[in-house]
């Protein structure tokens, strides 16, 4: 990853922590890396790109999906 996609890679990183620990759950649960890596070389932009991404099903994306998609807009402006 380029420095950029390695800052966008922690600030989804900081998104996922804090989300499962909201939840109670292990960071994991949320995303796995290799979902938080793909994102950031893909830098999905809407709903239908966000579903493209390895262990992103219909449920993660009405869960988390607007959330880690507003983190990747903020990360390109």
């Amino acid at each position: 990853l380029g420095d950029e996609d390695l800052r966008l890679f922690d600030t989804l990183r900081e998104l996922r922590k804090h989300l499962a620990s909201e939840q109670g759950v292990p960071p994991y649960v949320v995303f796995g890396d290799a979902a938080l890596l793909e994102m950031c070389q893909t830098r999905p932009a809407n709903e239908e790109e966000f579903l493209a991404i390895t262990g992103v099903g219909q449920v993660k994306l009405e869960r988390y999906g607007e959330m880690f998609l507003e983190a990747i807009s903020m990360d390109e402006a």
